[in-house]
């Protein structure tokens, strides 16, 4: 986590905002669990919006849109929010072993109304079965949503993310290219006393670009979602491939 955010925030703040990240990750969890049990009520009551007009706009033109997600915040209460307004939101999501966890994550989700394509590891959202199925989603003028901070596949093309050379998934790329759909960066911000607010940041069209260009636009959305607020970032895991190396221990016997 420390070494994640020591490239987006300031040294001065880093101790500050590791803490508070943890803090904001154990708030998601408890969240995730009872999602389900928050009301059309509470979200009209807790939840403020900006940028919603933009997104309604984008749906508009009949071809649904992708939302772009970070890691951050509580994207979970994102997805109660969209069933709360009417609005069809299909995720995927990667399978995780034992399956019977991945059972239970699905059960929890379809409870909040998230529609679940499953991401095998390693697999890709360019594939027949779950890409159609994406496809179909978008056709239909509703929404996919995407987390996109975090590389399962091992084989995206590198991209400047913060200042250095990241794999960024691509499936938001193919996805917009491929169906002429918008990506919306979005994010679930947390605020105190169970209250939250949801930014919608401007649109990006990505279809008239070259396949880096337009992967280069969705690192720096993903830079604009997490800029909202760092502390909200859960990146627990290493995100840029220098961090991944091990160090040479040379001399050792």
């Amino acid at each position: 986590v420390r070494q994640n955010l020591a490239r987006v925030v300031a040294a001065a703040d880093l101790d500050a905002t590791v803490a508070a990240a943890f803090r904001s990750y154990a708030r998601y969890w408890v969240e995730a669990f009872r999602a389900a049990d928050i009301t059309a009520r509470d979200i009209h009551e807790r939840v403020t919006t900006d940028g919603l007009d933009a997104l309604d706009d984008v749906l508009d033109r009949g071809r649904g849109a992708i939302v772009l997600l970070a890691h951050h915040g509580s994207w979970d209460i994102a997805a109660r929010w969209a069933e709360a307004h009417g609005y069809h939101l299909a995720v995927v999501a990667e399978v995780v072993r034992p399956r019977l966890l991945f059972s239970r994550f699905v059960r929890l989700r379809e409870e909040i109304g998230l529609e679940i394509v499953p991401l095998e590891p390693h697999g890709g959202i360019g594939g027949r079965g779950i890409g159609a199925r994406l496809g179909e989603v978008l056709s239909e003028n509703h929404l996919v949503g995407l987390l996109t901070d975090r590389d399962l596949s091992g084989r995206a093309p590198l991209v400047d993310f913060f200042g250095a050379p990241c794999h960024l998934p691509v499936g938001a790329t193919v996805l917009a290219k491929r169906y002429r759909a918008p990506i919306v960066p979005t994010a679930m911000l947390q605020r105190p006393d169970r209250r939250w607010h949801l930014q919608m940041l401007p649109p990006r069209w990505l279809h008239d670009l070259e396949i880096h260009a337009a992967q280069q636009q969705v690192a720096d959305a993903l830079e604009e979602i997490i800029r909202l607020d760092p502390a909200q970032w859960h990146a627990f895991q290493p995100i840029w491939p220098q961090d991944t190396a091990v160090p040479d221990r040379g001399g050792a016997s």
